[in-house]
């Protein structure tokens, strides 16, 4: 009996979290879609921030939905997700003509890395249980999760390829890489607020990328400087040091490395996911393998 009053209570928590979810994505003025460990927590980051030195929103704060419009109506409201594809409760959930999306991208290969950390230290079990992700998958090796169909490299793919295609149907809508955003932050930080209708002095720009930098943002999460919970330890430390070396696990700010996941591999091993990547992932994407 008890196992099933668990179940409707795992059914319970996950309806009001779509329909939560739902709601913001209806009232949203921008939709950042990205697969989980796309770097969507840094670009939260940078665009918190900007918004803080440009309206004085509190620095504490991260932008999620609309409380800073709440504050400061001139700022975007902005839900950040996964995907617009929900369970058949809710139903696929479409943009308005007037919404603007962006859809943030990073290499299949470092995405399938960082999410086995995550899975692995940080995911609970509703987590899981939302993102359909299979309770084994925490006892899986790094290159069974990463080749895995429902959880690595091909899931990413997928998700991708299926985006590409959305893109060329929405009105207002625009792709952003990690890795450029990683080269040029300040240029694609500007190029994402004029996409909303904004213009930042480069000086500002700057400002806002110098506070989200990955030491910057390393000591703000061990500090605990942001009020919201998105940015801190979970997990158990030691565990964690058992795998790592060290107590990064726990960390949601990691590494946010390019191409890392290559050293992570054998040989033999990269080249599989190479192979994935360049017979499977649309090559507009601009990843190669």
């Amino acid at each position: 009996m008890i196992p099933i009053l668990a179940r409707l209570e795992a059914w319970r928590q996950a309806r009001r979290w779509r329909a939560k979810r739902a709601a913001m994505f209806a009232t949203a003025d921008l939709l950042v879609v990205s697969h989980t460990k796309s770097g969507r927590t840094w670009l939260r980051v940078l665009l918190s921030h900007l918004w803080h030195l440009e309206h004085g929103v509190p620095a504490r704060e991260l932008v999620r939905g609309d409380n800073f419009k709440q504050l400061v109506p001139a700022i975007p409201a902005v839900h950040f997700a996964r995907d617009t594809r929900f369970p058949p409760e809710t139903g696929d959930l479409v943009p308005r003509p007037d919404q603007r999306v962006l859809v943030l991208v990073r290499d299949p290969r470092d995405v399938a890395v960082s999410f086995w950390y995550h899975i692995r230290h940080r995911a609970s079990a509703a987590e899981l249980a939302r993102k359909g992700i299979p309770a084994g998958a925490k006892a899986l090796d790094l290159f069974a999760f990463a080749t895995d169909p429902r959880l690595g490299v091909p899931r990413v793919i997928r998700f991708y390829n299926r985006w590409r295609q959305d893109l060329r149907t929405l009105p207002r809508a625009t792709s952003l890489r990690y890795e450029d955003l990683r080269a040029d932050t300040p240029g694609e930080l500007d190029r994402i607020t004029r996409f909303l209708g904004e213009a930042h002095p480069r000086q500002r720009l700057e400002a806002a990328v110098a506070f989200a930098s990955l030491e910057s943002m390393r000591e703000k999460e061990r500090s605990g400087f942001f009020a919201s919970g998105r940015l801190g330890a979970t997990g158990d430390a030691r565990d964690a040091g058992e795998e790592q070396g060290e107590e990064e696990a726990r960390f949601k700010v990691r590494e946010g490395s390019l191409g890392d996941w290559r050293r992570r591999f054998t040989p033999e091993q990269a080249a599989e996911l190479d192979r994935l990547v360049r017979e499977t992932l649309d090559p507009a994407w601009g990843y190669r393998g």
